[in-house]
């Protein structure tokens, strides 16, 4: 559990435009005016001061202080990236979904409504998705919003080149994880037995780049059609390139003559750059003679193809050289049938795609933008946005200021004018600022744990102040460990069996579920007996259970859950193969956060309890 808040000013509603819940941060959205009342917002507590006695505890500004337009909101932290492909962090999730509309979006309910798509329709199978797009949508600079712009933003995603970090999103659809691992190409000749155009894949772990390319000419890089003399980068003869995408694929632009284009990337600097040129330009290609060995792709791998049991499909390996295949984006599955329709074929049965289409991963990006500044297209003076709000002003640690879009489709539903996120990574700096009303509200999860019972009325007489509530939020907190540096399984059993998740709760006050189970879910001992009865539990098992539909149930893996006599069996174990290291073990934390803190001191007391040393090292999110 987690709290949040919204703070209300004297016959006004609350005044936040963003939301974290089920999860995911999302911002206020189309149908929700941004002065409505919004209880997903979290309010922090003021380190080292009395209690307000009031219905209050942020301060409530007069009226001749509130400018109505102007919403300030404690983020926290610095966001990552405004790229909706490069995006990662907490802090920049709200903002990204504020700044780029998605094919849908969360509704206050957590679940997914109309965003870019008016409608969609799933196949019975749940295998395909077609998404039908509003033609009222407009980028920042005045272009429509079209399907092929959402498709060019998961093509982005799913390219080895992009590096990035939201790809798990696509991982869904048909051919994009092997598309992403370099592991799938399409035939651009005939080779027996496969005809041109088949969906091959790579045999091996061979290391073929199928994609360079060169210039016995400068290439002019320029948007789609657009004449040499329009061109924003000319590379050099014979500079390598990187082929992304051609034209009249199944999901990429037509071509504006009939002839081919290619949409290529040149490495020229750090921040590189990419654009089109027409293909018949790219007359070299430097690996073109290295050999690979290739077999049709497996079925869930090939788009439209029927799910057959691939034993009894003939798939032959044969030797081909690079330049007989492609690395296409015709091998991933999504289609572009029109303008304003994009489908999307998942390998398996995907009930949760629609969801996912709501996901930073599926976000539409102007491929005008990003071909100038791959790098820096997010940046103010380079961004261009689909959302109701877009980008004034960045200043690194301080704070991002957006404005209402002019340009958004849905924009007589956003209810101010600016919006101010503080780049705020310290709890202590951000409490004092919503206390003292520099702050409208908080971002979610950022309470010092150890306020929780005096704002929820705990030490109040049972009284919670108004502008605190509780909300659940779906998340799970694990622990990466670093395998390379504590390879010996034995050590990692025991640094899990060593923690007791049940005492995690009582010191962040939070309503946290102990679980050792890395998937989240409810506690099986809250479920109705309905639900146990589906899941094929009693009362008294231990754990979480998925419930994902009346009668549809997914009890995860128990996990090591708390064993110290096991614990200390399994470091024994791992001594003896001299698998504890001759020196403290560091553990490394966000530093600002109370909770982090905590759960660090407390893993380092435990761990300490079988014998493990631990160094804490507390660092900035960024």
């Amino acid at each position: 559990m987690r709290s949040v808040a919204a703070r209300r000013s004297p016959g006004d509603g609350a005044r936040a435009p963003l939301a974290c819940g089920a999860g995911t941060p999302s911002p206020v959205r189309s149908r929700a005016k941004l002065g409505t009342v919004l209880r997903r917002l979290v309010l922090v507590a003021l380190v080292g001061c009395s209690l307000p006695a009031g219905d209050y505890f942020g301060r409530v500004p007069d009226r001749a202080d509130i400018d109505p337009g102007h919403v300030t909101w404690c983020n926290q932290g610095e966001p990552d990236h405004l790229d909706p492909a490069l995006a990662s962090s907490a802090a920049s999730s709200p903002l990204v979904a504020t700044l780029f509309d998605g094919l849908t979006t969360y509704g206050r309910d957590g679940l997914p409504v109309p965003g870019l798509a008016t409608h969609w329709e799933v196949a019975g199978d749940l295998r395909t998705f077609t998404f039908h797009l509003r033609r009222d949508a407009r980028w920042s600079n005045g272009r429509p919003v079209t399907a092929y712009d959402v498709a060019h933003s998961a093509l982005r995603v799913a390219h080895p080149l992009t590096g990035s970090p939201n790809a798990d999103a696509l991982a869904p659809i048909k051919g994009a994880t092997a598309y992403l691992t370099r592991r799938v190409y399409v035939l651009r000749r005939a080779i027996a037995p496969y005809r041109a155009g088949e969906v091959v894949e790579r045999v091996g772990d061979a290391a073929v780049d199928v994609s360079a390319r060169t210039g016995a000419r400068p290439l002019a890089l320029r948007d789609l059609g657009a004449a040499p003399n329009a061109a924003y980068a000319v590379v050099p003869p014979g500079a390598p390139v990187t082929l992304m995408m051609t034209t009249g694929g199944r999901a990429t632009l037509p071509s504006p003559d009939g002839a081919a284009w290619a949409y290529v990337f040149w490495q020229r600097d750090l921040e590189g750059v990419a654009g089109w040129v027409p293909a018949r330009e790219l007359d070299g290609e430097p690996d073109g003679d290295q050999v690979l060995q290739v077999r049709r792709a497996a079925a869930r791998d090939t788009p439209s193809a029927a799910l057959a049991p691939d034993a009894s499909t003939d798939r032959p390996v044969v030797t081909v050289h690079a330049r007989d295949v492609m690395h296409s984006t015709d091998a991933i599955g999504i289609a572009v049938p029109d303008p304003y329709t994009i489908a999307f074929e998942t390998a398996d049965p995907t009930p949760y795609f629609v969801a996912v289409a709501a996901s930073r991963g599926l976000r539409a990006t102007p491929i005008e933008a990003w071909s100038r500044w791959p790098r820096h297209w997010d940046r103010p003076e380079h961004i261009v946005t689909s959302g109701p709000f877009h980008l004034a002003a960045w200043q690194e640690r301080d704070r991002v200021e957006l404005v209402r879009s002019a340009t958004y489709w849905d924009r007589g539903a956003v209810g101010v004018d600016r919006f101010t996120a503080f780049s705020m990574d310290d709890q202590a700096a951000s409490t004092n600022a919503y206390f003292t009303g520099a702050c409208d509200a908080t971002a979610a999860n950022t309470i010092p744990s150890s306020y929780l019972p005096a704002l929820s009325g705990e030490q109040r007489g049972g009284r919670a102040y108004k502008d605190y509530d509780v909300s659940p939020f779906l998340g799970v907190y694990f622990l990466w460990i670093q395998t390379e540096k504590l390879p010996n399984r034995h050590l990692r059993r025991a640094l899990s069996l060593a923690i007791d998740r049940t005492a995690v709760p009582r010191f962040l006050h939070g309503g946290e579920i102990p679980t050792a189970q890395l998937t989240p879910g409810a506690p099986i001992a809250r479920l109705s007996d309905a639900e146990l009865a589906a899941c094929g539990v009693t009362r008294e098992t231990p754990g979480v259970a998925l419930m994902m539909e009346a009668g549809l149930c997914d009890v995860p893996p128990p996990g090591r859950d708390h064993d110290v006599a096991a614990a200390r069996r399994e470091i024994a174990l791992a001594r003896a193969e001299g698998g504890v290291p001759d020196h403290p073990i560091e553990y490394r934390y966000n530093a600002g956060s109370e909770g982090h803190k905590q759960i660090a001191e407390y893993l380092q007391a435990a761990w300490a309890r079988i014998g493990v040393p631990v160094e804490l090292v507390a660092q900035d999110w960024n």
